[in-house]
């Protein structure tokens, strides 16, 4: 049948990606990535964003103007950045409902990217803030590896950058469930099946 083949165009997206990360010995790669938390997988990032993960966001009110602002915010520099800080209390203000609104999102596209067992788990190891900002950075840079600005936005990344090591590339292969790892030890992975597709 002729007509239009989503599955062929991811399939040559994520190999094309796969290939990009491998030339370019990058610390992120496409496709199905453990997030290790607490020496174990505590779920399974997809190979791409889902659509679905930005739904919560949609009818927050003021939510635009409070991101432009903590843009705003993040490259300003003296007086200005006090302005832009001063722009972010009134839209909180002028909104009680904003924070409130804003966690109960971050959570519910929590739980659409990494499952309701991977959240679940993922929150059973108690993150701290410091904790998801890095798991949003590391998130950021899979699936929008061009997109620099959110690392400059949040800051450097101490245990990223400093670390001196990169992840070893996993599979691109599906799997039906997120695996129950556990153990005394770090978990390692293995490149061998991205080699070899």
């Amino acid at each position: 049948m002729v007509g239009i083949d989503l599955d062929a165009a991811r399939e040559r997206r994520l190999a094309a990606a796969a290939e990009k990360a491998r030339a370019a010995k990058a610390e992120y790669t496409v496709g199905e990535e453990p997030l290790i938390f607490g020496g174990a997988a505590v779920a399974m990032l997809p190979a791409e964003l889902p659509l679905a993960v930005w739904e919560p966001l949609v009818g927050i009110p003021y939510l635009p103007l409070l991101l432009r602002s903590l843009v705003e915010a993040a490259q300003a520099q003296g007086d200005q950045q006090t302005e832009a800080a001063s722009l972010i209390v009134d839209v909180l203000g002028s909104e009680p409902s904003l924070p409130s609104d804003l966690l109960a999102a971050a959570a519910e596209m929590g739980r659409r990217l990494l499952g309701e067992d991977g959240f679940a788990r993922l929150m059973e190891q108690r993150p701290s803030h410091p904790d998801i900002f890095e798991l949003v950075r590391a998130v950021w840079a899979k699936y929008f590896p061009g997109g620099a600005g959110l690392g400059e936005l949040m800051g450097p990344s101490e245990s990223l950058s400093s670390a001196g090591t990169t992840s070893k590339p996993t599979s691109s292969g599906t799997t039906g469930s997120t695996p129950a790892v556990s153990g005394d030890g770090p978990v390692t992975l293995d490149s061998s099946a991205l080699d070899a597709s």
